[in-house]
Order: structure tokens, then sequence, then C-alpha cells
């Protein structure tokens, strides 16, 4: 149970909300409770065992459903053709307001693909590598 969780108090039957209640001594913070926002009955943590337990119950019945941990996972790889976009490349001009090809001087599309793509990466670790 936590503060703001909406429940179904035991104590008036509403569906009520949640509320953290600070327990005082004087002017020092002794402790917490959980009350109903409308009866001001305190709530008992009872009822999150036993929500925590059927939870944990439904996710045993979905990972057997599932196939649970015999299920292979699937790896992707979208090949080298992926990364050649204008987005990528080493001729962008980035402007605020459009993009550039600094071969073409045309505003392009991020998502264009140009036969003249040269990979910024790779064009980055090279010049590294130089210096």
């Amino acid at each position: 149970m936590k503060a703001g969780e909406i429940i179904k108090c035991p104590h008036c039957g509403e569906k009520t909300v949640v509320k953290l209640e600070k327990i005082l001594s004087g002017w020092q913070v002794t402790g917490e409770k959980f009350v109903c926002a409308f009866c001001a009955a305190e709530l008992v943590q009872e009822e999150e065992e036993q929500k925590s337990s059927s939870s944990s119950a439904a996710r045993d019945k979905l990972a057997a459903f599932l196939g649970g941990d015999n299920v292979k996972k699937v790896a992707i790889d979208p090949g080298e053709g992926f990364r050649k976009g204008c987005r990528n490349c080493a001729n962008l001009l980035e402007h605020p307001f459009k993009l550039l090809c600094a071969l073409t001087q045309l505003e392009v599309d991020p998502m264009h693909e140009c036969p003249a793509f040269i990979d910024r990466e790779k064009k980055q670790k090279s010049e590294k590598k130089n210096i």
C-alpha cells in the first residue's frame, strides 16, 4: 500500500484514496500510518501482503503461459545499410531551422539515403587517430 493509491475501504466500504498520516509525539514524528481519506480509519498492511502474493501467482501463471525461461532471445541486426541516412552522414550541416548537405548545398531530409554517404562516426575515429 502506498499514499495516493485508490482502494475500497474495509471500514466504510467506499472507494477511497490512501492517505499517509504522520504520528506525532509533541513536535516529533514518531511514525506513519495509512488511513482512509473519507472515514480516517487506519488501514492495515495485511492487504498488501495478500495482494503481493496474488500478484506473484499471476506473474507465475503468465510466465508459464509465455514459456518462462525457455524463450529464445532474438538478436536483431539491422545490417550495414541501416545507418546510411543523412542524419548519420559526415556531410550533414545542422542549422537550427534546416538541415543542409555540404556536398550539394541543398536542404535534406534526415532519413534520406544518399550514394555519397560518409559515416560520421568512422570519419571522427579516423581523424582522432591522425591527431
